[in-house]
């Protein structure tokens, strides 16, 4: 189910760049790496009994409600979380990349409350900006793989 998922995701962000290749218009896709918040939490236990999974889940469940209904998520086991920003231009991305940073910051306080603030690197693409270190279409076939 989740590679269908997954495949989903990277056929979205394929969608998405031709629209935006076509329209003119900008895309922006944001990867958060979740691997210092599960490895700060694992000795919360986040590693055991289906606690990681968890994890995973409900921290794009939160996501999932802190963005624009156009937006979406990736839903793959990784640690790294794709969200993709249809008509949002680099300066949108990151704007949102801090916002939120800021929130998972505080979801991660409350998940896991005796582990201290983790550093959470994030990766942004944008079109037609090229100052991201890899393109847009670098992430499909990432996200497309993850499986």
């Amino acid at each position: 189910m989740s590679a269908l998922i997954e495949h989903d995701f990277s056929s979205r962000i394929s969608y998405e760049l031709k629209r935006a290749e076509r329209y003119r218009i900008f895309l922006s896709l944001l990867i958060f790496n979740l691997g210092p918040v599960v490895d700060r939490g694992g000795s919360a236990g986040v590693a055991e009994d289906g606690t990681r999974e968890k994890f995973l889940s409900d921290i794009r469940t939160f996501l999932s409600s802190t963005i624009r209904e156009i937006d979406a998520v990736s839903n793959s086991n990784g640690i790294k979380v794709g969200l993709l920003l249809p008509e949002t231009s680099r300066q949108g991305a990151e704007a949102t990349a801090q916002r939120l940073g800021r929130e998972i910051n505080g979801f991660c306080k409350e998940y896991f409350p005796e582990t201290s603030e983790p550093f959470i690197p994030v990766e942004i693409s944008s079109y037609p900006d090229a100052a991201g270190a890899r393109s847009i279409q670098d992430y499909i076939e990432e996200f497309g793989s993850d499986n």
